[in-house]
């Protein structure tokens, strides 16, 4: 059975509707779950995870596919028999795709679509004993990926942060081991800020994760967060400006003056789970499911329904469409497998 749900190339632009994009290239509904979706900024390219054995996958196999949204066209990202894949990241035009994949060990890859092959991304010589790597970012402009590596060792999993710089093939240490467990990170597009967490993120009384600013250049650094307990890092908008926070139940922009001073502004709650490159547009969840908020006028859109999820690349950049997971059965026309499906909702 196929899918009927509008498509760009069948529907007004301004008109708000759900579209289905974890199919085959011809639309026809997949026999598997999918999940982690991911859209690049300017709308076109997406990317998810998927069990469907029509492509190839299985529940012990998953794999990564990309979808241009244009022509339908699908691709995999293939490292071989046995990897398990996470959640995708991909650059403004799609050029470009960062992932995590795990066959014994985990670690940072990025690809690239004009070619067809994948590098795995480490630096030359890390500090320790280092066998386990993720990807934490990827700038818009595709030219650096924030990364973290470390071991199995107690909780030394994400001991060190670095950024490679994808024109010059350099990896840059951005934290080292004594500042902790890196929680996540985001890098500018100059590479001239990166945003990170340390510690991991948990709602409780304990102050268990903070959120820093760091100029790589100069080697100043300060926390952002201080006096508002537990943080966890949303984004660093991508010229470096602006950097997006949750704590206390809700979302905090940072506006940065230097590195090292800035004003700080509880924004909406609710926990966000992505932003766009700009700042402007947020992903927040609640209890009734997914809503896109405009920072700047304060509107709010709902997404999805209650058990609707986004990942970390959920939005394009003009926070016009919003890529998602749900079993609901009843968001587009004839979706009939049984499974959850990846969605993108455009709402104008």
């Amino acid at each position: 059975m196929t899918a009927t749900a509008a498509t760009p190339e069948t529907a007004d632009a301004r008109t708000p509707r759900t579209e289905r994009i974890s199919t085959a290239a011809d639309g026809t509904q997949l026999d598997g779950p999918s999940t982690d979706g991911a859209l690049s900024g300017d709308g076109r390219h997406a990317a998810f995870l998927t069990r469907a054995p029509a492509l190839g996958c299985d529940q012990y196999e998953h794999c990564l596919k990309l979808k241009d949204l244009r022509t339908g066209a699908l691709t995999g990202i293939d490292l071989g028999s046995g990897h398990l894949y996470g959640t995708p990241l991909l650059s403004t035009d799609g050029s470009r795709v960062a992932f995590t994949a795990n066959k014994r060990f985990a670690a940072p890859y990025l690809h690239d679509r004009a070619t067809g092959t994948s590098t795995r991304l480490w630096p030359a010589d890390p500090p320790g004993s280092n066998e386990l790597g993720a990807v934490q970012a990827i700038s818009p402009d595709g030219t650096r990926v924030a990364y973290t590596i470390g071991n199995r060792n107690g909780n030394q999993n994400f001991r060190l942060l670095y950024v490679r710089d994808t024109v010059t093939g350099t990896d840059e240490l951005i934290s080292g081991p004594e500042e902790g467990q890196k929680g996540g990170a985001s890098v500018a597009d100059d590479g001239s800020r990166v945003a990170y967490q340390i510690g991991g993120y948990s709602e409780g009384p304990e102050d268990r994760a903070d959120v820093f600013l760091k100029e790589p250049g100069t080697g100043a650094r300060t926390q952002l967060d201080t006096g508002l307990g537990t943080a966890e890092l949303v984004r660093l908008s991508n010229d470096g400006r602006r950097v997006l926070f949750n704590a206390r139940g809700g979302l905090y922009v940072h506006t940065v003056h230097t590195v090292r001073t800035g004003t700080t502004e509880r924004v909406a709650d609710g926990r966000a789970v992505s932003a766009t490159p700009d700042g402007r547009h947020a992903v927040l969840t609640g209890a009734g499911g997914l809503r896109v908020l405009d920072l700047r006028t304060g509107r709010g859109t709902d997404i999805g329904p209650a058990d609707a999820r986004a990942a970390r690349g959920a939005l394009s950049d003009n926070g016009r469409a919003v890529a998602f997971s749900s079993a609901s059965a009843d968001l587009v026309p004839d979706d009939t497998n049984g499974a959850a499906d990846v969605f993108v909702r455009h709402t104008k």
